[in-house]
């Protein structure tokens, strides 16, 4: 479970915006939206490949 604590004297805005990067560095909003439905396996291959044509072998 992801937790940030507020500091003292810190805005909460700014607590928030540590919250979110968190969160975007634990990729949990990323696996949330590809666990929403379901993608057979050639279509996640087929995905995959179109990705490395467009962005390369990386």
């Amino acid at each position: 479970m992801l937790a940030v604590k507020v500091r003292e004297g810190e805005p909460f805005e700014k607590a928030i915006r540590r919250f979110t990067t968190e969160c975007n560095k634990s990729r949990i909003v990323k696996r949330c939206r590809e666990r929403a439905y379901y993608v057979s396996p050639s279509e996640r291959m087929h995905t995959i490949k179109v990705k490395k044509r467009k962005y390369g072998s990386e």
